[in-house]
């Protein structure tokens, strides 16, 4: 149904997976999504699934999602920019031995 109002949500939320835009709509107004990192992480697991693919997703989504949850331009472009470092950060850690990664958590 929200494909038909909307074509454009039955293209890809990120590229290579199987989600469509329209999942993304739907956990905002049925499953209280609230960020880019929400429906990127635990709402479609594209974060786990494809990390770097849906770092390139998350402008497109918080533009998606913004106005459904009133936020601002500048606040959607900040929710994509933190979901991105998010990203950024697990991969300078990926490789980290132990040690250093227990430092860089303050353990």
């Amino acid at each position: 149904a929200m494909t038909e109002a909307d074509p454009t949500l039955a293209e890809p939320l990120v590229a290579d997976l199987p989600y469509v835009r329209a999942e993304a709509v739907y956990a905002v107004r049925h499953e209280m999504a609230r960020s880019v990192d929400d429906v990127l992480s635990r709402r479609t697991r594209a974060r786990l699934l494809a990390r770097d693919a849906s770092a390139r997703a998350a402008d497109d989504v918080a533009t998606l999602i913004a106005p459904l949850l009133g936020l601002s331009e500048a606040e959607a472009a900040s929710q994509a920019a933190a979901y991105r470092s998010a990203i950024e950060l697990e991969r300078s850690t990926a490789e980290l031995p132990e040690q250093a990664l227990d430092a860089s958590l303050g353990a």
